[in-house]
């Protein structure tokens, strides 16, 4: 089934988003993840999220080469990087990305994660819109509060919010944000990195309804309107997670696997934050 037809959410006018996607932090240029990215494409996926810190842009482009679809059969995310950057040019790094990939237009471009200089780089990305080299704008990584404070600082909303999310971080919250300001919300890191795979109740539920974990995950986040990007190199795996699209989790077995919630991130990434949560620099 194909992504676009199993979901899609419109970001703006004449922009639609397939909901479920790959994401594409891990692998690095080569064979690893062209094949997945291939394998991907022949299961339906439709988006594909990237990013230049991932090193792996060349392949995801020379993958959607090999496909032989047209440009506007196939959705690609990237990010801006501003980690430790005071001298920073986004259109020539959304050039450089442009060039990685092979493509003359990103669909969406997020910043990457909050740092003091989001605000600056949220306007020259909003500046952008106008070439043509991006189709839309997103965060990734930003608090509730920092959100508002570069909303505040800048007057321009993002299209898109991705954020970790998955049941032992349920993001209640900031779903309620996300939806009250018209924001669409995407979880990266939804199968929390694994860590989940041995869990009792979504064991259970898994084999009442004849699933993988990683499935029922999936159907429980959809269910919850978020967009999700799994992550995967294996092709059984890739193919795995996408079908998640004949079936329902009762409202009982949804609030069952949100109850999971313990706040608690899975990510460590090696930044050195100050006290408001914004990224500094990298810590090694």
């Amino acid at each position: 089934m194909s992504m676009a037809l199993a979901g899609a959410v419109e970001l703006s006018p004449g922009l639609v988003m397939p909901r479920f996607g790959l994401g594409l932090w891990g692998p690095r240029e080569g064979l690893e993840t062209e094949r997945a990215v291939a394998a991907a494409l022949e299961a339906g996926y439709r988006l594909f999220d990237s990013a230049p810190v991932y090193q792996n842009e060349k392949s995801l482009g020379r993958a959607l080469l090999a496909s032989g679809l047209k440009r506007e059969q196939y959705f690609i995310i990237s990010k801006l990087w501003t980690v430790g950057r005071e001298n920073f040019e986004p259109v020539e790094d959304l050039k450089r990305s442009l060039d990685n990939l092979g493509l003359d237009q990103l669909d969406l471009c997020l910043l990457h994660w909050p740092t003091p200089q989001s605000s600056r780089a949220w306007l020259s990305l909003g500046e952008t819109l106008a070439t043509g080299l991006i189709r839309a704008l997103g965060v990734a990584n930003f608090s509730p509060s920092q959100l508002t404070r570069l909303v505040a600082e800048t007057g321009l909303w993002p299209r898109l919010w991705q954020m970790e999310i998955h049941p032992l971080r349920t993001q209640e919250a900031l779903l309620e944000a996300a939806r009250a300001q018209g924001v669409a919300l995407m979880a990266h890191c939804p199968l929390a990195r694994g860590r989940l795979r041995k869990n009792q109740i979504l064991g259970r539920l898994a084999q009442k309804h004849r699933r993988s974990v990683a499935q029922i995950i999936l159907r429980w986040a959809w269910q919850r309107g978020l967009a999700v990007i799994p992550k995967s190199t294996q092709p059984e795996r890739i193919r795995e997670n996408a079908r998640i699209f004949d079936f329902d989790l009762p409202p009982a077995d949804v609030a069952a696997i949100s109850r999971l919630d313990q706040g608690q991130s899975v990510l460590k990434p090696p930044f050195v934050f100050d006290a408001a949560g914004y990224v500094l620099a990298h810590s090694r």
